[in-house]
């Protein structure tokens, strides 16, 4: 997916990367060519803008593009705690561990964003390195399962966990996935890994 221009003739960042971003009224966030309107937004000639204050949000399955307000929740304030399970962005990718910017609690989009980390011994598989989970750009589902430092620690060791939607390293697109569950890139052909979750290129975000 190629990015697009602003106004002022402007290189702004891919969609793709843009994915969990604040936005404000007016912003441009994407082109009809590329992406339905969904909640949140409006056409503009051929472009889509944000109609509120929220965060960009991307439903690959049906090529939708959305912008949700930030939850008020009544009660305890929504933040990850241990037991929750979480969507966020790999963000960093070492050999042991990965760092995944959290911004959805279950089904309730936060007003801001978590670090989490998930560590190779939490992962639910054998893997040599964390490489072969998950990649910075990929959408993750992991559970919480402690919470040091401000740090709240990931297990994707479940079916339903893992990654729900990754982009080839090679060339960005979305991967798909395979009978033998590795993943292929129809733009370049490049076959990859990751730990998958069951309804992987299926969740709604």
């Amino acid at each position: 997916m190629n990015p697009l221009p602003d106004e002022e003739g402007l290189v702004l960042p891919s969609p793709l990367d843009r994915q969990g971003t604040f936005v404000v009224p007016g912003d441009r966030i994407g082109v009809l060519e590329e992406f339905l309107p969904g909640p949140g937004t409006y056409v503009d000639g051929g472009d889509l803008r944000a109609a509120n204050v929220g965060f960009l949000l991307l439903n690959l399955t049906d090529r939708r593009m959305s912008v949700f307000k930030p939850a008020r929740l009544k009660g305890a304030a929504c933040v990850p705690r241990p037991g929750a399970v979480v969507i966020g962005e790999a963000m960093s990718t070492q050999r042991t561990y990965c760092l995944i910017r959290i911004w959805m609690v279950g089904s309730r989009h936060l007003p801001g964003f978590f670090t989490g980390l998930l560590h190779i011994s939490n992962v639910g598989l054998r893997v040599k390195d964390m490489f072969n989970v998950a990649r910075p750009g990929d959408i993750v589902r992991a559970r919480v399962i402690s919470a040091k430092n401000r740090i709240r620690h990931l297990s994707t060791a479940n079916k339903r966990l893992g990654v729900i939607y990754a982009f080839c390293s090679n060339c960005g697109e979305l991967l798909k996935a395979r009978p033998d569950k590795k993943l292929f890139c129809e733009a370049c052909g490049s076959v990859e890994l990751r730990k998958l979750a069951s309804d992987y290129g299926k969740a709604l975000l």
